[in-house]
């Protein structure tokens, strides 16, 4: 998914053409750009370093200062900047490989302060536009000021996750404000955040809330027979959707798992249903070279981006992370 002329990731891949579309996503590919940290550091390889190095490059060239803080400029990325842009950003620049740029990150999590509102929401866009994505990207925002957290150790970052966190449970999730298509990305993003925000929080109180929060969105997910659905019609499903469920279920799972919660067991059964299908979705042996290692639209369509790539590797991290073992199917 690399272009060789640029260095730099491609979003769309057809392999049926041989050919990458170059069109622009610039919060996919930043966060592509984290997903790549991540997986270099799981398996303890740099070969991809050059990518990072110059994929952070070109959007470091994108910052631009804005009343005390830094944000991406809109002109640069072709679309208004948002709280998700310097999320992604900041946790590409916080995972790179050394030296850090804590000015830049620093900078960058002082506007996303900056967006938040008096009930605990995140204002989404840095300019005078109406508030939308909000269900990925406060998450997202939230995961970032956490991460920043843990390296900085700046009490106003989990100050307010903290307060983000009862906001989105109580004022959005309960309100019942996220569209049942849009639930499984929703449960994600705020589940790797909450997940990180159980490990810092100091208040007993919240700890509860988070798993009692977290539980009650992949409970949902499950009950509307998400997993049902991939394991009897998995020609019909969607991988990006798959391997964002398993992102979060994951992290529902690790906040169970040690406490000997009975949703342990379900939780196990549904990640091995999801990873089964995303093993057999993988090109390993046929297609063309840059095919192979991906994975496709859906089981019929091979189409790849690198967003579904980056989701799906991330959700085999956390698997192994939490220790996970399935009987999968033999082909």
């Amino acid at each position: 998914m690399v272009n060789p002329d640029t260095g730099m990731f491609e979003y769309l891949y057809f392999p049926q053409t041989d050919t990458f579309v170059h069109e622009k996503s610039p919060i996919r590919d930043i966060a592509s750009v984290w997903d790549v940290e991540m997986l270099s550091d799981f398996l303890n390889k740099d070969e991809l370093r050059p990518l990072i190095e110059n994929s952070l490059q070109h959007y470091g060239d994108c910052l631009m200062k804005r009343e005390g803080y830094l944000i991406l400029a809109p002109i640069r990325l072709e679309e208004p900047s948002s709280i998700a842009h310097s999320a992604f950003m900041i946790l590409a620049l916080l995972h790179a490989p050394p030296p850090r740029r804590i000015q830049q990150i620093s900078a960058l999590a002082q506007g996303i302060l900056r967006q938040q509102r008096s009930d605990g929401s995140y204002k989404v866009y840095f300019h005078d536009l109406p508030d939308e994505g909000e269900e990925l990207y406060a998450g997202e925002a939230m995961l970032a000021l956490l991460e920043t957290y843990r390296q900085l150790k700046d009490a106003r970052y989990l100050q307010s996750v903290e307060c983000a966190f009862s906001y989105y449970d109580r004022q959005y999730f309960q309100h019942a404000r996220v569209a049942e298509n849009i639930l499984v990305f929703f449960a994600n993003w705020q589940s790797q955040a909450c997940r990180l925000l159980f490990e810092y929080t100091q208040s007993a109180e919240i700890k509860q809330d988070i798993t009692d929060y977290v539980c009650r969105m992949h409970d949902q997910i499950i009950q509307q027979g998400f997993y049902e659905n991939i394991e009897h019609h998995p020609t019909l499903q969607v991988s990006v959707e798959i391997a964002c469920a398993l992102e979060g279920l994951n992290d529902a799972y690790a906040l169970v798992s040690a406490s000997g919660d009975k949703r342990a067991k379900r939780y196990h059964h549904c990640i091995c249903t999801g990873l089964a299908y995303l093993l057999k979705l993988q090109c390993t042996h046929n297609g063309t070279e840059k095919e192979r290692g991906g994975f496709g639209l859906s089981l019929e369509n091979r189409m790849q981006r690198i967003d579904i790539s980056g989701h799906a590797v991330s959700a085999f991290m956390k698997s192994m992370e939490n220790g996970i073992e399935c009987q999968l199917p033999v082909d």
